[in-house]
């Protein structure tokens, strides 16, 4: 995929990311870490870390915050959530409470005049939902009510205008690799944050390495495509493996159709090379097959 012609760039301006309501005022950008989980019959959203960086209109930045949150009595994490963040139950052991670290990071969001904490995805919902199962003295909880009250989800709104309408739910990773900063995401709070104004900061001012248009076609393609696949382990399904010369021949005509042009029958064509016995097809990753594209 070529990469976004940069020439005669159209500066966005620094707050177009912001509602009218908020331009011309400090933002942040936030992140958080959670233990989701059943618990006696309910569900708990414990915040396991938070992440912040203050920024100015222009996106500049002020200051920024990270901390580790206590786990409440009773609750501890599972290995899948250790192996995706990096905490363990030991580093939570002696994390500041959770009302320290909101007292904290208020302070700070009231310093700084923050009209704006944006987050990507269900940071807001999943905050929420932690906030309104804890027992907090009343002059805390309006504090951290109005806190939680800020968060805007920009999420949509940034997909939608990098994608140009096609694509609404671009993760932090897709948004990371069409800005060209790779694909992986560090699931660490101030990290997460950080990429996002990053993300940011390249689309304001039109330096984006992928036209977000065509990288969500191909995006859609592949999850098409990798819904379709059916074979592509040897190990697994070498049993379905055959000689067959009419499974050649069918081959040889689908592929002078140009099958290979729709996500369902390039699957059904790929899952045929398969049992044929001939080189398995690996589609790659959204950032791999970005940067293969590029190279092209």
């Amino acid at each position: 995929m070529a990469t976004v012609n940069n020439s005669n760039k159209k500066i966005k301006g620094p707050s177009q990311t912001a509602p009218a309501g908020y331009k011309g005022k400090n933002q942040a950008f936030l992140d958080a870490e959670y233990l989701s989980a059943r618990y006696k019959k309910s569900s708990i959203e414990d915040v396991i870390s938070v992440g912040v960086i203050i920024t100015n209109p222009a996106h500049e930045e002020l200051d920024r915050f990270y901390s580790t949150v206590r786990l409440r009595p009773g609750h501890k994490l599972p290995p899948l959530i250790t192996e995706l963040t990096g905490l363990t139950n030991e580093d939570l052991e002696f994390a500041p409470d959770y009302e320290d670290v909101m007292t904290e990071l208020i302070t700070m969001i009231r310093k700084y005049q923050v009209g704006k904490i944006c987050v990507w995805g269900g940071d807001k919902n999943s905050f929420q939902r932690d906030f309104e199962s804890r027992n907090l003295e009343k002059p805390l909880k309006r504090s951290v009510g109005k806190f939680i009250s800020t968060f805007e989800n920009i999420q949509k709104e940034v997909s939608l205008d990098v994608t140009d309408g096609l694509d609404a739910n671009l993760s932090l990773a897709d948004m990371k690799t069409i800005c060209g900063l790779g694909g992986y995401v560090e699931h660490n709070a101030l990290s997460d944050a950080e990429d996002m104004l990053n993300c940011i900061r390249i689309i304001e001012q039109d330096e984006m390495r992928y036209d977000g248009k065509k990288a969500a076609e191909y995006k859609k393609f592949r999850g098409e495509y990798v819904k379709n696949r059916s074979f592509d382990d040897f190990e697994e399904d070498r049993d379905y493996i055959i000689d067959s010369e009419i499974g050649e021949q069918f081959l040889e005509e689908i592929i002078s159709r140009g099958f290979e042009n729709d996500p369902k029958t390039k699957a059904f064509m790929d899952d045929l090379k398969f049992l044929l016995g001939k080189d398995n097809v690996y589609m790659g990753t959204f950032s791999e097959m970005m940067e293969e594209k590029s190279e092209n």
